[in-house]
């Protein structure tokens, strides 16, 4: 059987908005030499298919996926006896800056593993969300797309490098390592990967992928952060005790790193909050 539900559009435009939700138990073929209106997002459940935009053609297996930019146009077809497809079209007055933000283009194939499949639970959890009219208003369908699209760029991958949750599970206990013995002013990149067991190379690649930033600056970015929660909560301690607490190793190298990142010294971020906290 058929599901398809378009939600009730709210008078105001959501950031993200959800137009129409839907599975197709057997997808019949589809050409749109002018593209579809909204973002369109199609996977397979079943069987496979195949699309066709931008001169590029796609297999479509289970666990594989196709999200199309408004007017790419576009041609699909099944390739088995049967193709069964799920599919979310949206737009909103922040989709394209966040589809944007991701750095996806204007047609990409995505693929995820079986084990632990967030996608196609969530899409499910989204149709049928959608067919029991529960959502008038529209903002709680907006969360559940957000949702969605945060989980293809974290469980779904757009080559042959292992997606972004596999990533973070393999430098996991280096991350639980750091969060524990951050305090450790010996701590440098040399140890954090042989803790790993990579080369300093390496392992600086991953934590730019993953962090946007070299992995000593993610271990500067997480003492700071740590000086950030006691600076207000322990105003018995002074500035420098808290530096050292933290890892580093003398005053003025904690002072001047904290005015560089965060904007102030910490003596004014600790007045800033500490006035909050009284």
């Amino acid at each position: 059987m058929i599901r398809h539900v378009a939600p009730a559009f709210p008078a105001e435009t959501l950031p993200l908005q959800l137009e129409t939700i839907g599975m197709k138990p057997d997808q019949e073929i589809f050409i749109r030499p002018g593209g579809y209106p909204h973002f369109h997002w199609l996977q397979t459940l079943e069987g496979e298919g195949e699309l066709t935009a931008n001169g590029q053609t796609w297999r479509l297996p289970v666990h594989t996926g196709v999200l199309l930019a408004p007017g790419v146009p576009h041609r699909y077809q099944a390739i088995s006896s049967l193709w069964r497809t799920g599919y979310i079209t949206f737009h909103g007055s922040m989709a394209e800056a966040f589809v944007h933000s991701f750095d996806w283009k204007t047609s990409l194939r995505f693929q995820w593993e079986e084990e632990h499949d967030r996608i196609t639970a969530h899409l499910e959890s989204m149709l049928a969300f959608a067919e029991s009219g529960g959502d008038p208003s529209g903002w709680q369908s907006s969360a559940d797309l957000y949702r969605f699209l945060t989980l293809l760029r974290t469980d779904a991958r757009m080559d042959n490098r292992p997606s972004i949750s596999k990533r973070l599970e393999r430098i996991q206990g280096l991350l639980s390592w750091l969060d524990h013995e951050f305090a450790n002013p010996r701590i440098g990149l040399a140890e954090m990967a042989e803790r790993l067991g990579t080369g300093e190379r390496q392992l600086n690649s991953l934590f730019r992928e993953l962090f946007g930033q070299s992995a000593y600056a993610y271990l500067i970015h997480l003492r700071l952060r740590k000086a950030k929660e006691w600076l207000p909560s322990r105003p018995d301690w002074t500035v420098r005790r808290i530096g050292e607490a933290v890892g580093f190793r003398d005053a003025s190298h904690f002072v001047s790193t904290f005015r560089r990142k965060e904007g102030m010294t910490p003596d004014t971020y600790r007045k800033l909050y500490g006035a909050a906290a009284e």
